[in-house]
């Protein structure tokens, strides 16, 4: 009885990592955030006419344009009674937009470029979890991700923001030499640093189906300080 005890509990361990590892994480418009994905060129399926290519773009020679965000959602229980005997569930994931983003050339330089837009988007992604995670381990108790989640990503995408300037500054509009390869290091540093909070495949598959994961939780009518849902 032990050993059929035990075995059932492995069998079901193994089944949830399967699972959980073949999550979609992606569908026919966005590419959300993998270790293992790496754009090209057939991913930019955005359309290059109708003056989208502006003037500015040419005048520093970029000639191709990735649209990437910081997607978050914020699930609570559904009873009123399970809230505290369970807690929240933030989902955060960085999303590619294939149908807005647009190349003009399949150089892999100009889409490694824009490739690292995505991964600064994941340096962020990751900081949020991290500051969300160090909150409920402070406070404790439900409520705290409700009162935080607005808070903190607000903070995420604005740094996003200031290093995705800083970035296209350096790189695409100054061209400092070496720029590029710096920025890449960089990044990839902070990737490599802070593994443990990288994107998992289930984030990406709560935007997927648009619904929660847990038959048990609901998105969250209300958040405190407004912050839209599913932000790009």
């Amino acid at each position: 009885m032990i050993k059929l005890t035990f075995t059932l509990m492995l069998l079901g361990i193994i089944f949830h990592c399967f699972a959980q590892s073949n999550y979609p994480t992606r569908d026919s418009v966005h590419i959300f955030w993998q270790p293992n994905v790496t754009l090209t060129y057939g991913n930019f399926k955005g359309d290059t006419t109708g003056g989208k290519y502006k003037d500015s773009y040419k005048r520093v020679g970029l000639q191709a344009m990735a649209y990437t965000g910081i997607w978050s959602i914020l699930d609570v229980p559904k009873k009123k009674n399970d809230r505290g005997k369970k807690l929240e569930k933030v989902y955060i994931a960085p999303a590619f937009d294939m149908t807005a983003s647009y190349a003009l050339t399949n150089d892999t330089m100009q889409i490694a470029m824009q490739q690292l837009y995505f991964d600064i988007a994941e340096t962020w992604a990751r900081w949020a979890r991290q500051r969300l995670n160090m909150y409920q381990d402070t406070m404790k108790g439900y409520g705290v991700l409700y009162n935080m989640y607005s808070t903190v990503l607000k903070d995420a995408k604005a740094g996003q923001q200031q290093m995705n300037d800083a970035y296209t500054k350096e790189v695409i509009i100054d061209k400092k030499p070496g720029a590029f390869d710096k920025w890449k290091q960089t990044v990839h540093d902070q990737l490599y640093q802070t593994s443990s909070w990288a994107t998992k495949p289930e984030d990406c598959y709560r935007f997927i189906i648009n619904k929660p994961i847990d038959a048990e939780y609901e998105q969250s009518p209300t958040v405190l300080g407004a912050l839209p849902d599913k932000t790009k």
